[in-house]
């Protein structure tokens, strides 16, 4: 495999301003160090180490961008003729390649701010950095595809990347402040302790609007309670808190399918400021 084009360093001379390169919704240096460890290692076990990330630190990292992104960054394959591993998409190479380019300038903008605050140190700069950052496990990037109001709340649908939707209940006052129409960009958050998971239906049916069948990829076992993440058809996923009594009652294991499962008022939209 060809290693890809290494990550340029920040500048590193003395300097009166500094800035680690972030874009909006938290993207930063480590990310993109750590597609690019992906590609050259084709390990995410491997890229962990390269970067200084836990596995599980790498795999969530990988898992949000997966995420935000309208196209997949990140592909896994489980076993077959490979042998299983992760390689970047085409998307990946070329979000990859265009960060590289960004810090490149970025680095040549921080230089020559310097250079000029070094001759006239009246001047000041203040880099306003928009990031948004939430504790909510799961965060999708999508398009409100349909729009219902009520007398109080209002029914937002969420298309996802895969053909998905999410649906989210919301106030009327919400729908006004956060300007949502048909249309708009938003993201929707969901904490992981909300998502129920199920494996069988057994010939009922469920009153929680959101139902999103997938194929168990990770299992992160804790002491009390384990984190299961399902891979939806179009690459986003979903993580649940489940108790490891629940992890062996439902006989949860990787490759196996299950159905997340959430309220519709278990999910909070955020647009761009």
């Amino acid at each position: 495999m060809t290693a890809p084009k290494p990550l340029p360093a920040p500048y590193s001379e003395p300097v009166f301003v500094q800035g680690e390169l972030k874009l909006i919704g938290g993207l930063n240096e480590k990310l993109f160090r750590l597609l690019a460890a992906v590609e050259q290692t084709g390990s995410i076990n491997q890229a962990a180490k390269t970067v200084g990330l836990t596995y599980k630190g790498a795999w969530e990292m990988i898992e949000r961008a997966n995420n935000l992104s309208p196209k997949l960054l990140v592909a896994t394959a489980i076993g077959g003729k490979q042998g299983g591993g992760t390689r970047l998409t085409p998307a990946g190479k070329a979000f990859l390649s265009v960060f590289t380019e960004i810090q490149e300038a970025h680095g040549q903008f921080l230089m020559q701010l310097n250079q000029r605050l070094a001759s006239s140190q009246d001047i000041i700069f203040l880099l306003k950095r928009l990031i948004m950052k939430a504790s909510a496990r799961n965060q999708f990037s999508g398009k409100v595809t349909e729009l219902k109001l009520g007398a109080v709340n209002a029914t937002v649908a969420i298309g996802l990347k895969g053909g998905e939707t999410i649906v989210a209940s919301i106030t009327l006052e919400s729908v006004e402040a956060l300007a949502i129409k048909q249309g708009s960009d938003v993201i929707a958050l969901v904490k992981a302790p909300q998502v129920v998971l199920v494996t069988e239906f057994g010939g009922y049916r469920l009153s929680a609007r959101n139902q999103l069948p997938g194929t168990i990829t990770r299992i992160q076992a804790g002491a009390v309670n384990s984190e299961v993440v399902i891979e939806l058809k179009g690459g986003d996923t979903v993580a649940a808190t489940v108790t490891n009594e629940s992890l062996e009652t439902l006989g949860l294991a990787i490759g196996n399918p299950a159905t997340a499962v959430f309220k519709a008022g278990a999910v909070i939209l955020g647009v761009a400021a």
